[in-house]
């Protein structure tokens, strides 16, 4: 991406199905943040878009390795 679009990132998170996609997405926001190229506005938003779906992927996640172990030791 090219500069900062905040409809556009907000996009491309919606779009993140891997939770290591998301925390780069993040770091990617903060490093932009830091440099002052966002202000604290841009960072609130796209926290609000990234940290919930951030939550429910790894949750999903997790159950998932759950299951998956749990059918290993039962075999």
């Amino acid at each position: 991406m090219n500069g900062f679009d905040l409809i556009e990132y907000q996009q491309y998170a919606r779009e993140k199905k891997k939770p290591k996609e998301l925390f780069d997405l993040w770091e990617d926001v903060c490093k932009q943040y830091d440099r002052g190229i966002i202000g604290q506005y841009e960072l609130d938003e796209m926290k609000a878009v990234i940290w919930p779906q951030l939550k429910v992927l790894t949750a999903l996640k997790h159950a998932v390795d759950r299951t998956f172990v749990q059918e290993q030791t039962a075999a």
